[in-house]
Parts: structure tokens; sequence; C-alpha cells
């Protein structure tokens, strides 16, 4: 089995943050406020921005 790419992620990342994650937020569960950047743009935004105009889903992925 070949190991995740790890070494492609943020110096401040660990294999520790994603062996964690499914434990971090459950489905439902508000997501805390942060700076989200536009992949498609660069440009940064604030969570909180979109729920000011409604429900807001995060989805979460890899193309790996």
């Amino acid at each position: 089995m070949t190991s995740y790419n790890y070494e492609t992620f943020p110096l401040d990342m660990t294999e520790n943050d994603f062996t964690a994650f499914p434990e971090v937020l459950k489905a439902g569960t508000k997501a805390p406020d942060s700076v989200l950047i536009d992949a498609a743009t660069g440009s940064e935004a604030r969570l909180s921005d979109y729920w000011a105009q409604g429900p807001v889903m995060i989805e979460f992925g890899s193309i790996t």
C-alpha cells in the first residue's frame, strides 16, 4: 500500500491531523469560523460571510 502524499501539505500539518480528522467535526456540527481561500481565484473570505447568506455546506475531498 502506498502512503498518502502528506509531503505536499503545509508544513504545520502532520499525519496526526489527518488521522484525527473523523473525530474533529461530525456531520451537522457547526464549523468554527475561519478564513477560506477560493481555489479558483485565491481570494479570501470568512466562513461567517457565507453563513450570513444562509446555510452552508462544506465538502472536503482530495484528488490524489
